[in-house]
């Protein structure tokens, strides 16, 4: 038996055990209700999974402080900030202390800065996460027959396109052409959906076993050597001779919370540093405007007013991660490394997604089945 045939048989045995767990919900007779319930059995499933998704940082924080000793995973951060300081110099892409020495005399606004990385990289994604879901959600109610479902009809209009689809709740799918994917926009609003949450979610957990397994020391810890842990251990390395980076949010604080709050010293963990879950989220976010939301031009003159001012709409967007890899960068919490990282584990993340449909499309076009959507 091959992996195919495996996954075909345990997609089937899921798919009923759906449909059991919805009839047993709903009871075998409302055919409205068993609508309703399977729509929350998704809503439930898809935020329990980004939540979960979402803590991620906090997961390895819990991991370490409870199943490794300490000292060693401090000792290790500090080795592979020291191997990553030795790459950018070696690379020419040590810049961090000059840039934020430049930004500190120039600029500071530090409250702004800090308060930037510590609120805008959650509220951001989680706003993109829940308008994507919305409009899943949205598309899915537009197509549920709810004319059928309230008279029962069991005319053969509706019935299943086969056995291993059941489509009752939706009008009748003869409209529906086989699974051909070419662009993004081939796609439906749920497939695009399960296509932008499945990178994200694949990317944040990429980050998380970089996070277990490739602990780094951020550059505002080299030169600390009074910064304690909940548990009263020493997470700096004091190396203040060799490094002179400043911890903005430790001196000048931020408007949301600060290092030194006990939640925080519970919840962070203090070497997450590599690669940036900030370099991923927020280009992940300019990726899903980019897809999804950012308006189109390519039918106005390219000499319009109105096709530059859409162009800028939708691509203005990647200010928003280049202005996030600039604060990381200067309020010390991140190397230059680091964001790169972040923006290689998105790109592999894309392209394995991205090659996983092309690769199911052209399986469903073999076997000539029609790509009819589950309510759940």
């Amino acid at each position: 038996m091959n992996i195919l045939m495996m996954k075909r048989r345990f997609s089937q045995a899921l798919r009923q055990l759906k449909r059991k767990l919805v009839v047993g919900i709903a009871g075998p007779s409302s055919h409205q209700r068993q609508a309703v319930v399977s729509l929350a059995l998704l809503a439930l499933t898809e935020v329990a999974l980004l939540a979960l998704t979402f803590c991620t940082n906090f997961l390895s924080a819990y991991i370490h402080n409870t199943a490794e000793v300490f000292r060693g995973f401090r000792l290790r951060a500090l080795a592979n900030a020291q191997g990553i300081v030795a790459f950018e110099r070696m690379t020419g892409l040590f810049f961090e202390q000059p840039l934020q020495r430049w930004h500190d005399s120039s600029f500071a606004g530090w409250s702004f800065w800090n308060t930037y990385y510590a609120g805008v990289h959650p509220v951001v994604t989680v706003i993109f996460l829940v308008s994507l879901l919305v409009r899943m959600f949205s598309w899915k109610l537009t197509r549920v027959n709810w004319k059928r479902l309230n008279e029962g009809s069991t005319s053969p209009e509706y019935a299943p396109v086969s056995t291993e689809f059941e489509s009752s709740y939706y009008t009748s799918p003869a409209a529906v052409s086989p699974p051909v994917y070419g662009t993004f926009a081939d796609l439906t609003p749920a497939q695009q959906y399960r296509f932008l949450r499945a990178v994200w979610v694949l990317s944040a957990w990429v980050s998380f076993f970089g996070f277990l397994f490739l602990p780094v020391m951020p550059p505002r810890l080299l030169p600390v050597c009074d910064f304690f842990n909940a548990a009263g251990a020493n997470v700096g390395a004091c190396l203040n001779t060799e490094f002179s980076f400043i911890d903005t949010i430790g001196a000048h604080g931020s408007l949301l919370w600060d290092w030194n709050d006990e939640s925080v010293k519970t919840l962070n963990n203090p070497y997450a540093a590599f690669p940036s879950q900030h370099t991923i989220f927020a280009a992940w976010c300019a990726v899903s405007w980019i897809h999804v939301f950012g308006p189109a031009a390519s039918t106005l003159p390219v000499r319009s007013v109105r096709y530059w001012l859409r162009a800028l709409l939708r691509w203005g967007i990647v200010v928003y991660p280049m202005v996030t890899i600039y604060c990381i960068v200067i309020t010390a919490n991140h190397y230059i490394a680091d964001a790169l990282g972040g923006l290689v584990v998105l790109a592999f993340s894309y392209a394995v997604v991205h090659f996983y449909y092309v690769f199911r499309a052209r399986r469903l076009a073999t076997h000539k089945v029609l790509s009819v959507a589950l309510p759940y």
